[in-house]
């Protein structure tokens, strides 16, 4: 037995230290790797000996969100992988990034406008009424804590900062991404407004995030209290769910699988935004095409003439969204040290503003309707936490802190989750995109 033992112990040894002789030899081939690539396209572009090719530019901006997606994982999304991708760009543009980037690596400027409008098509695609008549308590909050920023900061924020700095600030405030790319399009010719929209999306989460999970843990633990009481049930938290419609609205037939190809999906997606675009003529410019992108990709979807998430459908949504990432951080070429400094102290008054606002109207609306304080705070700072994926991340990581069992956990991620990802949903994915339409046209159209 003792020889058996000795063996089987040997082995294991032979096992590790032949798993660890594997993961040197992969280290120092990728260390080898990243040497040869920043020599031979980072210090000979440096040193004017060479030109960035197309293919090191792309990698070279694929490497800045790379490694914000690494440290969003790592830090479970406390740091997002936005902040640290932004924070690269502007790092680069300072020393190895040419101004020209985005161009040099293959990408013509017209093409980030159009692949902005089939995102945005593609979210309306996802926008499920039914979930949202299930939580009508949280569109109601979440509305709530929107309107609750476009007045502080339209009223006061206005007031400290100037028209043009709130009106650049207040939809990407109220949402995500999209948002501050409508933003950025409409203030084209003056970087300092370019860089505040995409800013305020960049920086919200480290207000947004913390708040949140403050909110979450107080909401959590009162939760707690009753379940274990006995006073609350997971079904009575899943309540009845609202049946799906199906195929009520639906007037196109539904399209064999073998036809939902990439090439089919996705003119099926450009068609949406032609005639979204067409829109926007027909009323001279006063409803933005976004907005009719967005309501045209809810139609579309409810009618049965597109599938829903057609990008992912397609296989190309990863695509499509690399090239808006580049082309938003892109806008960071002009940012300066002193220009930072403002855009922080500007962000300060504007953060503030904003979430005293959230708060002004989400927790006295919510508390009329039957929600706690903490859940109708959480619900309406979800508008400055940029929607999903950090709504999942938030919850999911607030019910694992709190619950001693799965059971417990079931039961708050069953209560957080819905109220989370529709809150997200609402303001990231549609709400922002409209008040960002709207505001465009009153202020620099």
């Amino acid at each position: 037995m003792t020889g058996k033992a000795e063996e089987t112990r040997l082995a294991a040894g032979t096992a590790i230290g032949q798993s660890r002789g594997k993961d040197i030899a992969a280290a120092v081939l990728v260390a080898l790797i990243v040497a040869a690539i920043g020599y031979f396209t980072v210090y000979k572009s440096m040193i004017g000996e060479t030109k960035l090719g197309t293919a090191d530019a792309f990698m070279l901006m694929l490497v800045a969100l790379a490694v914000g997606e690494v440290v969003s994982i790592k830090t479970k999304a406390m740091i997002p992988s936005i902040f640290v991708s932004a924070a690269l760009f502007i790092v680069g543009f300072w020393t190895i990034f040419p101004k020209d980037i985005l161009q040099l690596g293959g990408i013509a400027p017209s093409l980030p406008g159009l692949f902005v409008m089939v995102m945005v098509t593609h979210l309306g695609t996802m926008l499920n009424k039914d979930e949202l008549i299930a939580q009508w308590k949280t569109v109601f909050v979440t509305v709530a804590g929107m309107a609750g920023i476009v007045l502080a900061v339209m009223t006061v924020g206005r007031l400290i900062l100037g028209t043009d700095i709130a009106a650049a600030a207040t939809p990407p405030l109220t949402g995500g991404l999209v948002s501050a790319i409508v933003m950025q399009n409409a203030v084209k010719g003056n970087e300092y407004l370019v860089i505040v929209a995409m800013a305020m999306y960049v920086l919200q989460g480290f207000i947004g995030f913390p708040l949140i999970s403050l909110c979450l843990k107080i909401e959590g633990r009162n939760m707690l209290k009753k379940f274990r009481a006995g006073e609350i049930s997971l079904d009575e938290i899943k309540g009845k769910k609202t049946a799906a419609a199906g195929d009520k609205y639906r007037i196109f037939p539904p399209m064999h699988k073998d036809y939902q190809t990439e090439f089919i999906v996705l003119l099926k997606t450009l068609v949406l935004v032609i005639i979204s675009s067409y829109l926007e003529i027909l009323t001279k410019g006063y409803v933005s095409k976004f907005v009719f992108a967005l309501l045209i990709g809810v139609l579309a979807a409810e009618l049965g003439f597109i599938e829903r998430k057609p990008l992912e459908v397609s296989r190309s949504f990863g695509l499509f969204l690399t090239i808006i990432m580049m082309y938003v951080f892109s806008g960071l070429k002009s940012v300066t040290i002193e220009m930072l400094q403002k855009i922080l102290f500007d962000f300060a008054v504007l953060i503030t503003l904003s979430t005293a606002g959230i708060a002004l109207l989400s927790i006295p609306m919510g508390k009329k309707i039957g929600l706690s304080k903490a859940m109708s705070f959480a619900i309406g700072l979800g508008t400055i936490a940029g929607g999903f994926p950090a709504s999942y991340v938030l919850s999911n990581e607030s019910a694992k802190l709190q619950s001693k069992d799965q059971k417990e956990y079931e039961f708050l991620l069953e209560h957080f989750l819905p109220k989370t990802l529709v809150s997200g949903f609402v303001s990231a994915t549609s709400g922002s995109v409209i008040i960002a339409g709207i505001i465009a046209k009153m202020f620099f159209s």
